[in-house]
C-alpha cells in the first residue's frame, strides 16, 4: 500500500461519470499512469461497474449531476476534472416524459433542459476548485453549437447546442479564471451507435428479400455519401485522447475521432462482418418514419443534416490526434476496422426478417 505522502503527491483527476462510456474510458487511462489518483463520480458505487473501476484502484464517490453541493463536495481537492453530460438518459425515464408532458415541451426539448441544468452545475461546482487545478485543469466534453454554426439554419439540435451552451459559452462568460483553465474535447459520431439505431445502419429490404437472412443490408442515412464527417471508439480511445489533451496547454478545442464517408465506415463494417451493405441517402422524414422513437428519430436525423452542412464540427477549425501527435505525445486511436473487430455483431448478421 502506497504511503501517505505518495498519495499527496499524486495529481487528483476527479471524473464526472465514471461509469459511463466516456467518463469510464478516461477513468481506466488515467488508472495507468501512477502519477494519478483517480476520483470516479457515480449515482450507485454500489454497481458493478463502479465496483470494477475501484478494484482498479478509483476512489468511488457518490454524486449526483441534480445536486450542485454534492459536485462541489466530489470536487473538492481536484487538480484535473472530466466532465461529461448525458442528453438521451430522460428518453428511457417515464417520469421525466411525464414531466416534459406536463410542461408542455417535447421529449427532446426536456431533455435539453436537463442537460443544461447539469452541465451549469458541473461548472459551477468546478468553479469553487479553480485555484486547485493545475492550469490545464477543466476537460470537457463538447459539441458544436449548431444554431450559431449554421447561421441560424438548425435552430434545435438539442444534444449539440445544449452542450456547447455551457461549454465553452457559460464557462466563458461567467467563469473566466475557469475557463483559462479549460480545454474543450468534441467527440466524434460513436462506432457503438448502430446499437440504438439498428433500422438506420443495417436495413433489411423488406420489398424483394422478405424473411431472408443473407446478410445483405442497407444504411440509410440523411447525409450525402460523398460527405466525410467524425467517428470514435468512444470506450477504447476516449481515455487516450483526453489523457493526451491533459499535456497541452489550456484554451484549446479538440475533434476526437476519425474521418470517414458513411460508403467507408459500410465497406470497413463489410470488410470485417463479411456481410454485404450498401449507402443510401434519404430525407428527414424517411428517417423518422424507421426508427421507433419518433423523438430520437428526429433528433438523430437533424444531427445528420448538420452533420451533411456544415459538418458534424459545425466548421470550426478543431486540433485532431494528429496534433497530439505532432505536439509529441502518444495518442493510440482505433480505425473503424480495429473498432469493429472488438463489437459482437450477431444481433444483426443472420437474422431472418420477421414476417408483416
Amino acid at each position: 500500500m502506497a504511503s501517505e505522502n505518495t498519495q499527496q503527491a499524486k495529481k487528483l483527476i476527479v471524473v464526472v461519470g465514471a461509469t459511463g462510456n466516456q467518463g469510464g474510458s478516461v477513468a481506466r487511462r488515467f488508472l495507468q499512469d501512477p502519477q494519478y489518483a483517480v476520483r470516479g463520480l457515480t449515482r450507485n458505487p454500489e454497481s458493478p461497474a463502479s465496483k470494477e473501476l475501484a478494484a482498479l484502484g478509483a476512489e468511488m464517490v457518490k454524486a449526483e449531476l441534480e445536486d450542485v453541493e454534492s459536485l462541489k463536495a466530489a470536487f473538492k481537492g481536484a487538480n484535473v476534472i472530466f466532465s461529461v453530460t448525458q442528453y438521451w438518459q430522460p428518453y428511457s425515464r417515464p417520469d421525466c416524459r411525464a414531466k416534459a408532458k406536463e410542461l408542455g415541451v417535447s421529449i427532446r426539448q426536456y431533455a435539453g433542459m436537463v442537460e443544461l441544468q447539469h452541465g451549469r452545475n458541473i461548472a459551477d461546482a468546478a468553479a469553487t476548485v479553480v485555484d486547485t487545478l493545475v492550469p490545464n485543469g477543466f476537460l470537457v466534453s463538447t459539441l458544436s453549437h449548431a444554431g450559431k454554426c449554421s447561421n441560424g439554419r438548425f435552430t434545435n439540435l438539442y444534444h449539440f447546442d445544449c452542450k456547447a451552451e455551457i461549454f465553452p459559452d457559460y464557462v466563458n462568460e461567467k467563469y473566466p479564471e475557469l475557463a483559462a483553465k479549460m480545454s474543450c474535447i468534441h467527440t466524434g459520431f460513436f462506432t457503438t451507435s448502430h446499437l440504438i439505431l439498428p433500422d438506420s445502419y443495417f436495413k433489411k429490404d423488406l420489398l424483394t428479400r422478405p424473411q431472408v437472412a443473407d446478410n445483405t443490408f442497407e444504411m440509410r442515412f440523411p447525409m450525402r455519401p460523398d460527405r466525410p464527417t467524425w467517428h470514435l471508439d468512444v470506450n477504447h480511445d476516449l481515455g487516450n485522447f483526453v489523457y493526451a489533451v491533459s499535456k497541452m496547454p489550456p484554451g484549446k478545442a479538440y475533434m476526437a475521432g476519425e474521418q470517414r464517408t458513411w460508403p467507408e465506415w459500410a465497406a470497413a463494417w463489410a470488410s470485417v462482418t463479411g456481410a454485404t451493405i450498401t449507402y443510401k441517402q434519404v430525407t428527414r422524414e424517411d428517417m423518422v418514419n424507421e426508427t421507433p422513437d419518433k423523438d430520437v428519430g428526429l433528433e438523430v436525423a437533424i444531427m445528420f443534416e448538420y452533420s451533411d452542412d456544415p459538418g458534424y464540427d459545425g466548421g470550426m477549425e478543431l486540433l485532431t490526434v494528429e496534433d497530439l501527435r505532432k505536439a509529441g505525445f502518444d495518442c493510440p486511436m482505433s480505425t473503424l476496422e480495429e473498432s469493429f473487430r472488438r463489437q459482437d455483431f450477431a444481433y444483426v448478421l443472420n437474422k431472418p426478417i420477421a414476417s408483416s
